[in-house]
């Protein structure tokens, strides 16, 4: 449990400022972690002795193999096949409540910006409609803690992570093992403060969101331990017309559903997310979703769910999903000189390592993220029935989509609707992954064989990562009536007139390192320079090598409107908004962008956190005017 009294503390490391990546993986080395650091080599055909403390289980599925790309220098790992299944119920983030609404909380040590890091101008200074509503003020601290992610009859101890922990209006902690989740309304501004109780430096990104740059997670904007940031997430969405002229009319197709939050320290980012800082939860309403609840299209109960502060709904639950390895002693173990990505042998949702979920027979609707640091899943139902998506990533699609399966990389959200009615009470259902990875590169896949719909024949891997349990429903309340027909999010697209300027960025591999365009990531230099509120188009390219590159894009979203590499239409998921797009082995996908609002800097990266820690990351500039000499960045230390 995190709880600031009780949590383990570990000891502050010594600081180095130092530039160059090596260095900051010898900060993470050296530091004193939660997670167990590893160095050394293991070949891939290496076999893993099991330990004789726990049996070797027999499982109807598919293993996920220990001896994974670069994993290096295994201590008492346990294996897969040593983890039993379904033994925990799912677990939930709690909600973290505003420790005031509309005045400073009392438990404020200081007034907005009167912290070691300050906030963003555009708390001062900023448009009247942006406050539709009260400012929502909470307090987040980043701290380590421990909890029983493992299953409970394995009677191990319980891990070791470092995390988020809410602080509530009486000044005491919100206990758990998950980060808390928000509940953000578009037109409602929120300050979150963010305390830094651990050893080394973070950086919070609310990834999906639309904000200042001061607020945005930039890597080099840090929290350093012991100071406190103050981050301002206006929750507003860009003008049609982009500026900031009020009474200009608000571009509501760009409204976010689903956002999360990480940690994005630079070069420190795979470790921090690895060891717990990540996957955090932060639906977003606004007046046509909200409305779409209070009339019965998605799932949740009227007068309960549509209302605030809280986000009450029973029907509509994230489920956060990610691989890690752990030792016998119940410990993470990560590998800190390894940068191709960490895979891990151990599949988490929520935390818990295969939990179980009791279901009513009606509709759920399931906000799923990848929370990997590497590996991409995909992702059906085991007895290969279809459901609905309704999105990907921030944004619901104008129309719901059926299919049998989702492509989950990275950062990446599907937001389902698995309609459970039409099983009898007592049926067992299996969430499960059939896309084998053994090799941080990648699945041995083309991008566009498992990107479809459609699940022909019997998959060779299957590995079940979540029991579902279907029970009677509650009569209570009507079921969702969601269809393919459904109205959702209106979507405009992009045409190609408006686009002011075309570049392309190349994702490879480079001296055992990560580039763009042949270049790693220089926090003094602005890759890409334009004018706030310009509308572009890129051509993201893999380089090759056989990598797959998750790309993330910070500011807005973006749309896929073409793929070089095979000349196919985009298929109807990718069609509409999205912050990350995939890229497989050989991918050239066009992609049009609006970057409105705010001026930089703003970074766009790799999301194989590896990969981004190793410098496969860029630095776009909006500014409100372009000059021939080139200003220096906006800063904020």
């Amino acid at each position: 449990m995190a709880d600031k009294k009780s949590s383990p503390r570990p000891a502050r490391a010594p600081r180095q400022r130092k530039s160059s990546a090596a260095s900051r993986r010898g900060f993470v080395a050296t530091s004193v972690a939660t997670a167990t650091v590893l160095g050394g080599a293991l070949a891939r055909s290496q076999v893993v002795t099991p330990s004789p403390l726990f049996p070797v289980l027999k499982h109807p599925d598919s293993p996920m193999p220990i001896a994974l790309g670069d994993l290096t220098a295994i201590v008492d790992p346990l294996l897969n096949e040593q983890i039993p299944r379904w033994v925990d119920p799912i677990i939930f983030p709690a909600w973290l409540p505003p420790m005031s609404v509309g005045k400073l909380p009392a438990k404020y040590t200081s007034a907005v910006g009167n912290v070691h890091h300050g906030v963003a101008p555009e708390w001062f200074n900023h448009p009247s409609d942006w406050d539709r509503f009260p400012v929502q003020y909470y307090e987040l601290h980043q701290m380590a803690g421990s909890y029983p992610f493992l299953p409970s009859s394995m009677r191990i101890p319980r891990t070791n992570f470092w995390g988020y922990v809410g602080r509530l209006a009486n000044g005491t902690y919100l206990p758990g093992g998950l980060p808390p989740s928000f509940r953000f309304r578009i037109g409602q501004p929120a300050l979150v403060r963010v305390v830094n109780d651990l050893p080394e430096e973070m950086s919070l990104h609310m990834h999906g969101g639309h904000w200042p740059a001061h607020s945005d997670g930039h890597p080099n904007f840090l929290v350093l331990p012991g100071r406190a940031r103050d981050y301002y997430f206006p929750n507003i969405v860009p003008r049609v017309q982009g500026g900031n002229q009020v009474g200009s009319a608000f571009d509501y197709t760009e409204s976010v559903s689903n956002m999360w939050y990480h940690d994005h320290a630079i070069h420190l980012t795979a470790a921090h997310v690895q060891r717990g800082c990540g996957g955090g939860y932060a639906p977003t309403l606004d007046d046509l979703e909200i409305g779409l609840i209070r009339s019965g299209v998605l799932p949740g109960i009227r007068g309960v769910s549509d209302v605030g502060p809280e986000y009450r709904n029973p029907y509509d639950l994230p489920l956060v999903i990610r691989d890690d390895i752990f030792d016998v002693r119940g410990q993470l173990l990560y590998d800190s000189d390894g940068h191709n990505g960490y895979l891990g042998n151990v599949a988490r949702v929520n935390g818990l390592a295969y939990p179980y979920m009791n279901v009513e027979a009606r509709k759920y609707r399931f906000r799923v993220l990848a929370a990997s640091n590497a590996r991409i899943w995909r992702l059906r139902l085991s007895d290969n029935s279809s459901f609905l998506r309704l999105g990907k990533d921030a944004w619901l699609f104008p129309k719901p989509q059926e299919t049998q399966s989702f492509l989950a990389g990275p950062a990446t959200r599907a937001d389902i609707v698995i309609d459970f009615s039409k099983y009898r009470p007592g049926t067992v259902i299996y969430l499960e992954n059939i896309l084998p990875q053994e090799d941080p590169r990648g699945p041995d896949n083309k991008l566009e064989d498992v990107n479809g719909t459609v699940v022909s024949g019997t998959p060779a891997y299957r590995h079940r990562i979540l029991k579902f349990v279907v029970g009677p429903r509650n009569t209570r309340f009507p079921d969702a009536s969601v269809n393919l027909n459904s109205s959702l999010r209106p979507h405009t697209p992009i045409p190609a007139s408006a686009v002011t300027a075309r570049r392309t960025f190349s994702f490879e591999r480079k001296n055992g390192m990560w580039a763009i365009n042949g270049q790693f990531y220089d926090a003094g230099l602005a890759n890409a320079i334009m004018r706030v509120d310009a509308v572009e188009e890129w051509v993201l390219k893999n380089g090759g090598g056989g990598w797959w590159h998750p790309i993330h894009i910070h500011l807005e979203s973006h749309v896929q409107v073409a793929n070089l590499q095979t000349g196919q239409p985009i298929p109807y998921h990718d069609s509409f908004k999205s912050d990350t797009t995939m890229l497989g082995p050989g991918s050239e996908i066009v992609i049009r962008l609006k970057l409105r609002t705010f001026p930089g800097p703003f970074v766009f990266h790799c999301h194989n956190v590896e990969h981004e820690d190793m410098d496969m990351m860029f630095q776009v500039d909006p500014r409100p005017t372009v000059t021939a000499n080139r200003a220096p960045h906006q800063w904020f230390p």
